[in-house]
C-alpha cells in the first residue's frame, strides 16, 4: 500500500490559489492513479498546470490529464509526462498486441492499426464515434506505444441527415440524468456542436460521451458550460 503523500505548506505562509491547485492535482492523482502515480511530477502559474516524469503506458498520461481538467481553477495544462519504453518491444510486437485486443471487441471488428515508432494509426472503419475513441482507448493501453491517431472512418448502417441526427441526440440526451433543455446543440455534415450549460465537468463529459454514441455524429465539438 502507498503511503499517503502529506502536503506541507513551507516556511509557514499561506499557500497560493497555484499551490492549492498543485495539491489537489497531486491528491487526486494519488487517489485514482495509486502507485502509478509516484514519478507525475506537477507544476502550476497562474491556473497553468505543467505535468511531467513517467508513466508505464499512454493511456495512464491521458489519465492524469483528464484529473487535472477536472480540479477546479486550472485554466490549461501541457502535458510533458512520457511513456516507458522497453528496446524489447518492436513496432511489430505491439501490432501484434493491438490487434488481439480489438479483435476481442465485436463493435471494432473492421478496425485495424498500422504502428510507426510507437506511434499507432488506426485504420479501418466504426458504426459510432464513441467505437473509434473505445478502439483509441484499447490501443493506448498496450506498453510502448507512444501515441495514437484515430483516421477511423464512421460508417452508418444507413444515412441520416443532419436534422435526423440532431433529434436522435436530442432523444439520448432525453433519457438521462442530464438537464437536457439547458444544452443546445446543432450538426452540420454529421460534425456535432454542443452548447449550453451543465451543473459539473462530470455532466460535460456525460454528454459528450452521449453524443458521440448516436450514429452518423463524426465529431463533437463541446463548447458546454458549468452552470455558475
Amino acid at each position: 500500500m502507498v503511503k499517503k503523500r502529506v502536503n506541507k505548506i513551507t516556511d509557514n505562509k499561506i499557500p497560493s490559489k497555484d499551490d492549492l491547485i498543485t495539491d489537489t492535482i497531486k491528491d487526486q492523482l494519488e487517489e485514482k492513479m495509486q502507485a502509478s502515480s509516484m514519478d507525475i511530477n506537477v507544476f502550476c502559474r497562474d491556473g497553468y498546470v505543467h505535468m511531467s516524469g513517467m508513466v508505464d503506458v499512454l493511456s495512464e498520461k491521458k489519465y492524469a490529464e483528464s484529473i487535472a481538467k477536472g480540479i477546479e481553477g486550472v485554466q490549461k495544462i501541457e502535458n510533458k509526462i512520457t511513456v516507458a519504453m522497453d528496446s524489447n518491444i518492436t513496432d511489430k510486437h505491439m501490432e501484434k498486441e493491438v490487434i488481439t485486443h480489438l479483435q476481442g471487441v465485436s463493435k471494432l471488428s473492421g478496425v485495424g492499426v498500422k504502428i510507426e515508432d510507437g506511434v499507432a494509426n488506426l485504420l479501418g472503419t466504426t458504426n459510432t464515434l464513441k467505437d473509434a475513441h473505445t478502439a483509441m482507448g484499447i490501443a493506448s493501453e498496450v506498453r510502448g506505444i507512444k501515441d495514437v491517431v484515430n483516421n477511423i472512418h464512421i460508417t452508418t448502417k444507413k444515412e441520416f441527415d443532419d436534422a435526423t441526427i440532431n433529434s436522435h441526440v436530442t432523444q439520448a440526451l432525453s433519457t438521462t440524468p442530464l438537464s437536457y433543455m439547458d444544452i443546445a446543440h446543432s450538426v452540420n455534415n454529421g460534425k456535432l456542436t454542443l452548447k449550453g450549460y451543465v451543473n459539473n465537468r462530470n455532466e460535460m463529459e456525460l454528454a459528450k460521451e452521449i453524443a458521440m454514441d448516436v450514429e452518423g455524429v463524426t465529431k463533437v465539438i463541446n463548447k458546454l458550460k458549468l452552470r455558475k
